[in-house]
């Protein structure tokens, strides 16, 4: 997969997680669990397997992670 397909695809993950997962919790927990898998596969995992970028990968993780966590209270009424 080039490049451009891998970052359209961690767009369209981070779009579908941010405006649909509505619960606070769910919301923190998987921003937590994001941002320290995404840490966890930098250091430990090589850059690329099977010509997949995991460096991609993990810094959407870690993006997503902080988004999610950070704009956990958006849907607290």
């Amino acid at each position: 997969m080039n490049e451009f397909g891998l970052y359209a695809l961690a767009y369209v993950v981070f779009l579908l997680l941010f405006f649909y997962m509505k619960s606070y919790g769910l919301r923190k927990w998987l921003g937590i669990a994001l941002v320290a898998l995404g840490f966890a596969s930098i250091f430990t995992l090589p850059s690329f397997v099977s010509g997949f970028d995991l460096g991609i990968a993990s810094t959407s993780a870690i993006g997503i992670g902080a988004a999610l966590f950070f704009s956990r209270a958006r849907y607290v009424a």
